[in-house]
């Protein structure tokens, strides 16, 4: 019952959907706090996050149709997918000039994916630990009312040990992946780019 439980933890907190719901709130969050804000003005927001979650799911279940894949790769496809997707994110959000927030989210998420890709061949470090605390410990320093994504993201710890999808090393290994890249953002990003909690 337990591992049951645990599987269906990691189905709704899936990365492809966490990573989803954390951009979408934070780009809602963003655009509620500037001061010139108009609804006309969420659509393009929106619109571009939806087109690089369309890219980023399209790499992660088209690739395998295309070419066989070893063991490891839906982790590879699903990062590769989250990379693209979030680094449409990023330059979307730098050509429209529409605040640093979403812009440093998927940033960390890009760089964060760099490591994993490399890892993940040799050590099959959870990509749903990563893809989970990464974007809700951003979301956490930007302001602390989405302390429940980040204990939602904490959970996902010892929920895929539990499910039997990974070892505990490999979630914890995880979880020290996206803290090292949260502790880095936080502590060397320009003053003026970086998440300050409120």
């Amino acid at each position: 019952m337990l591992a049951a439980a645990a599987r269906t933890y990691s189905a709704v907190f899936a990365p492809e959907l966490f990573v989803l719901l954390c951009a979408l709130l934070l780009v809602g969050y963003e655009w509620r706090g500037d001061p010139d804000r108009s609804p006309s003005d969420l659509a393009p927001r929106v619109g571009v996050v939806g087109i690089g979650w369309a890219l980023a799911f399209a790499v992660y279940e088209g690739v395998p149709l295309l070419v066989d894949l070893p063991a490891w790769g839906s982790d590879l496809t699903g990062s590769v997918g989250l990379g693209v997707g979030l680094g449409i994110i990023w330059l979307g959000w730098r050509l429209g000039g529409w605040g640093a927030l979403v812009e440093g989210f998927a940033a960390l998420l890009v760089a964060v994916t760099v490591p994993h890709l490399l890892i993940t061949p040799f050590w099959a470090v959870s990509s749903h630990v990563l893809y989970a605390l990464a974007p809700a410990g951003y979301l956490f320093a930007v302001d602390r009312r989405f302390a429940p994504l980040f204990a939602a993201g904490l959970g996902m710890i010892a929920v895929r040990p539990l499910a039997g999808a990974h070892t505990w090393g490999e979630s914890v290994g995880a979880a020290f992946l996206a803290g090292a890249f949260l502790v880095a953002l936080l502590r060397f990003s320009p003053p003026a780019t970086r998440p300050a909690a409120a």
